[in-house]
């Protein structure tokens, strides 16, 4: 063999094998370990990858447990707040607030474990599983914040978890009214602590993703968001989760009645094409927050449908979909005759999370836009008044 061509050979064999340890190098570098002991827990534990799409046929990644003891390795690119779940059907089916009937359950988040991934995150977990996942992990900043704020909030949504479920098997109405009494105490009292935990915590991630879900859920005013969020350090600005919450307080402010619309020029749309919401100025504008998933936000598109047509030349309607595949909603959309623009939000790009920068709280929600392009007013829940606003406005 020519020494040329040995010579070449060797060459590409240690580029291979440089190629191939740099991988390996790349993926030992993005692991991170889970393990530990729930006492009391039985079966496995399931949860979806963040950096993984999932289908119909693969549902979750799965945590083997033995005796309630797991230890589990995996790859993540990025900090990734994970929730993991009991198996529904399993013996931990106890940990579920199930209603009477057995349909369904309350959402309730102390139900599941939840911690922080990252590259390198070695995480350990401690507790028990007894009619909520007490366990909690540990390990380095991330999980020990978090693991700070649920051993608060966990014992406190258990007992209003607890209350839900009573109520539907009791058939007495005066006991029915001291539960709820009871219920609605233990909220304000919740509350309030969540508030003066993300308040004592500037530096947690966690009181940052606490903060977001307070805001998504409307158990703050928007004053109290903008105070607590001022409240975190801006060291956080680097993570997701106050990456998120920031968005939500830019959009309290953005979208007061009266402001500009926010800006929106993006190519997240069904066709791909660029869509800039200037090109609407002249005519009013109503923006539909929806998903297929959305009962309401289904039930009332044929309204929404039949006033589009109503003032074709006034008004258009701009479609912003969240949580459903561009594929299905092209075919929903076609057919049942849904001809308008459609936008999709997506929560892992900054610029098009339209849910985040419209600081969206509810599905489905409405806006009104005038003719200058400013915000006349939002609507959370059903249309009506939103149409009956509309029909005042273009006549």
């Amino acid at each position: 063999m020519p020494k040329l061509l040995k010579n070449t050979i060797y060459l590409l064999c240690v580029l291979l094998l440089s190629f191939s340890n740099e991988i390996y190098a790349q993926q030992a570098n993005n692991t991170f370990t889970l393990k530990g002991e729930i006492k009391g827990l039985k079966g496995n534990l399931y949860f979806r990858h963040p950096d993984k799409k999932y289908t119909r046929e693969t549902l979750s990644d799965s945590i083997i447990v033995t005796d309630g003891k797991f230890n589990f390795s995996g790859t993540i690119s990025n900090l990734s707040q994970i929730r993991v779940y009991p198996g529904f059907d399993g013996p931990d089916g106890k940990l579920f607030k199930k209603p009477k009937g057995g349909r369904g359950m309350f959402p309730v988040k102390c139900v599941y474990l939840t911690f922080y991934a990252f590259p390198g995150a070695n995480i350990t977990v401690s507790g028990e599983a007894t009619d909520f996942m007490n366990a909690y992990p540990s390990g380095d900043k991330f999980n020990n914040s978090l693991a700070a704020a649920n051993r608060l909030m966990y014992p406190m949504y258990n007992k209003m978890g607890n209350l839900a479920v009573k109520n539907t098997y009791e058939t007495d109405s005066v006991t029915i009214k001291a539960n709820n009494k009871q219920s609605e105490l233990l909220f304000t009292a919740s509350i309030k602590k969540l508030k003066n935990h993300i308040k004592n915590n500037p530096n947690s991630v966690a009181a940052a993703w606490y903060l977001n879900d307070l805001i998504l859920r409307t158990q703050v005013t928007n004053e109290e968001a903008e105070e607590l969020f001022a409240s975190l350090s801006t060291d956080l600005a680097e993570y997701s989760d106050y990456q998120s919450v920031a968005e939500r307080i830019k959009g309290i402010k953005a979208t007061a009645d009266g402001s500009p619309v926010p800006s929106i020029q993006t190519t997240a749309t069904l066709s791909g094409k660029e869509f800039n919401i200037n090109s609407l100025k002249g005519k009013y504008v109503l923006i539909d927050f929806w998903g297929i998933w959305c009962g309401p936000c289904v039930a009332e598109m044929p309204h929404v449908k039949e006033f589009q047509e109503k003032h074709k030349d006034n008004l258009v309607v701009l479609g912003i979909n969240s949580g459903d595949t561009k594929e299905k909603i092209e075919a929903f959309t076609a057919k049942n005759g849904y001809n308008w623009q459609q936008l999709l939000s997506d929560k892992a790009n900054t610029t098009d999370n339209f849910v985040n920068r419209f600081n969206v709280q509810g599905f489905p929600t409405k806006f009104i836009i005038d003719r200058r392009g400013k915000i006349v007013k939002r609507f959370v829940g059903g249309g009506e008044e939103a149409f009956e606003m509309l029909d005042e406005l273009l006549k």
